[in-house]
């Protein structure tokens, strides 16, 4: 089974960080930093999505206008064209997605409306937890059937060995 995008959104909340266009860039900066992210939806004066601004395009306007960039607003700088999804997007395509835009943040919405957004930190999270899971799954399946050939043993020498300090 697939996971999709409302399972990230269900267990991250969909409160979403965003900035105007007007904002400036620095203050946008200050926003990432802040609340710990690495990219930020930008809205229009309607609240619709407009772009997004990650820590790579503020390094890059910061690389190409140095000083000037404190004059810059988040229109100035924002992507545009940025990969976006819904909810009933699977995982897979939405990776698919970032790995083809080289994007790490992809906005979430629903007719129209930003309702979310996944970061590739937040689709790795979930992969592990779903890996570890189906592993714990299989392993539970042959100790705990007829089918296994072997019982897990307990090995008192290895863990007396295993000293954590």
């Amino acid at each position: 089974m697939s996971s999709q995008v409302f399972h990230i959104l269900a267990r991250k909340g969909r409160v979403v960080i965003t900035v105007r266009e007007d904002d400036p860039v620095l203050s946008v900066a200050d926003t990432l930093i802040r609340h710990n992210i690495g990219g930020v939806p930008v809205v229009d004066s309607d609240g619709k999505l407009a772009g997004l601004i990650s820590e790579r395009v503020i390094v890059s306007a910061l690389s190409k206008r140095g000083k000037d960039i404190s004059s810059l607003v988040a229109k100035d700088i924002m992507l545009t064209g940025i990969p976006t999804a819904t909810s009933d997007d699977s995982i897979y395509d939405v990776a698919c997605r970032m790995t083809y835009s080289r994007s790490r943040h992809v906005p979430v919405l629903e007719d129209g409306k930003l309702t979310g957004l996944v970061s590739i930190g937040d689709i790795v999270k979930l992969r592990a937890e779903n890996a570890e899971h189906e592993a714990q799954e299989l392993q539970d399946y042959v100790t705990g059937s007829d089918h296994a050939s072997v019982l897990p043993s307990y090995d008192q020498k290895a863990e007396k060995e295993c000293v954590i300090t």
